[in-house]
């Protein structure tokens, strides 16, 4: 007994010993882990991460950096060319995201003063800092580098709108404020054959003065096609700049679903087809623009090129298109097992199907700009019982009065009649036929004249 009690008393003093030993090893919190430091001559940052956690010495050094990145404040000034294309405020915060994470890829000498573990909280510090001096030394730099290039795209814009080249000089000042992207908020000057300029704020204006002097102009805002005519009917459109026409200037042209890309002629002439009028109803609005992204060169996926292209006024035309109704003659031939009937059904009621939908037949041919011929026959199929079948085949054309060229072209299918005859029978196909002549018929050719 006399043993096991000085065993155990010997086993706690030893636990004592550790557990004092442990405190020894435990160095005390810093002050920089307690509270922030505040300097004037570093950006500071400070990460935390717990020791539980897979890579915590990883995870403490992003903490720091982003810490110490919060530090570097993206300013934004009133007169920056920002302010000038962002009027609704729809860019701004987009902006300063891109342009910390700039930083946060290009900054440079950034050193580590200090790390501190904590086993007992188990806990992991990691101090950071970065010269303000040398991060300004740093952004110097990069900015006469950037300005040593948008200087030489500026000079080049300017010797390209002397000589008339506009769509040129268009790109190499948009070209000019793309190169100093990263200072769109700020006011950076450069000096430019003794003139102080704020280049990325004086091409913007100038891009934007010159598309204010962009006419795209067509004879009529309003304009009546026939789209029933063999040939595809085109709109007219001139380009000029300070009354001088444009050449190779690219235009995007719309109306309904359809999209096509032009570019301007020597004279600065367009001519815009208009295909695919089928199914078009009355009229429609023909509108032309000028396609800035064939003419500002620039990666499509570059968040600032967009809202570049997106931020400026671009010049336009509109013309309504008014679609007329062309005049109508029918000729049918409509025969029941090839005798020649009296009473022209199909072809009546095909009349009344198109008048309805807004079409004037006229009394002869020659007064039509399109003819309708529409022939018709049955032929005897069989008898089952007394009741006999016969099958009506019918064929629809249309064409041009003038070019005599075809326009339509429609058979229907064989539709079966049953009667106590084959006489009766196709008058019974016929009287079928008559019902489908609205749907089947002349639904479809409305969508063509």
């Amino acid at each position: 007994m006399l043993f096991l009690s000085l065993w155990a008393c010997t086993a706690q003093s030893q636990k004592r010993k550790n557990k004092q030993n442990t405190k020894i090893e435990t160095k005390p919190k810093p002050e920089w882990v307690i509270a922030k430091p505040i300097s004037s001559q570093y950006y500071i940052g400070i990460g935390y991460s717990s020791t539980r956690l897979p890579n915590y010495q990883q995870s403490a050094k992003n903490n720091a950096f982003e810490d110490l990145l919060s530090e570097i404040k993206v300013n934004i000034s009133s007169t920056s060319v920002l302010y000038q294309m962002d009027k609704k405020n729809s860019f701004r915060d987009e902006y300063e995201s891109v342009i910390k994470s700039t930083v946060r890829n290009e900054i440079e000498d950034y050193e580590l003063v200090d790390t501190y573990e904590n086993p007992q909280e188990a806990g992991y510090w990691v101090y950071y800092r970065l010269s303000k001096s040398k991060y300004a030394e740093q952004k110097r730099r990069k900015q006469q580098n950037a300005l040593s290039v948008a200087t030489d795209f500026f000079q080049k814009a300017e010797e390209s709108e002397k000589t008339g080249q506009t769509a040129t000089a268009i790109d190499f000042y948009a070209k000019t404020i793309l190169a100093l992207k990263d200072y769109w908020g700020e006011n950076l000057q450069a000096d430019l054959q003794g003139r102080s300029l704020m280049l990325s704020n004086e091409s913007y204006t100038r891009i934007q003065q010159i598309l204010d002097n962009i006419l795209i102009e067509t004879p009529s805002a309003t304009i009546q096609l026939k789209k029933q005519t063999t040939q595809t009917p085109s709109v007219s459109f001139k380009i000029t700049y300070k009354n001088t026409p444009q050449r190779s200037m690219p235009v995007l042209a719309q109306y309904a679903k359809q999209k096509q890309s032009y570019n301007s002629t020597e004279k600065g002439e367009i001519s815009v087809l208009l295909e695919k009028l089928e199914g078009l109803r009355n009229s429609f609005r023909l509108d032309v623009s000028l396609e800035l992204a064939k003419i500002i060169s620039g990666n499509s996926e570059d968040k600032f090129y967009k809202f570049l292209l997106e931020s400026f006024r671009s010049p336009s035309q509109s013309v309504t298109i008014h679609l007329a109704k062309p005049t109508l003659f029918i000729r049918s031939e409509e025969k029941n097992l090839g005798n020649l009937q009296k009473t022209a059904l199909l072809a009546n009621q095909l009349k009344n199907a198109l008048t309805k939908r807004g079409y004037v037949f006229v009394s002869s041919a020659e007064k039509a700009e399109v003819i309708l011929e529409l022939e018709a026959d049955t032929r005897q199929g069989t008898e089952n019982g007394g009741i006999y079948f016969s099958f009506l085949s019918m064929n629809l054309r249309a064409f041009d009065n003038l070019t005599k060229e075809e326009i339509y072209n429609q058979t229907l299918p064989e539709i079966k009649g049953g009667h106590t005859s084959f006489d009766r029978a196709g008058i019974d196909a016929y009287q079928k036929a008559s019902k489908s002549i609205d749907s089947e018929i002349a639904s479809k050719l409305a969508e063509v004249l």
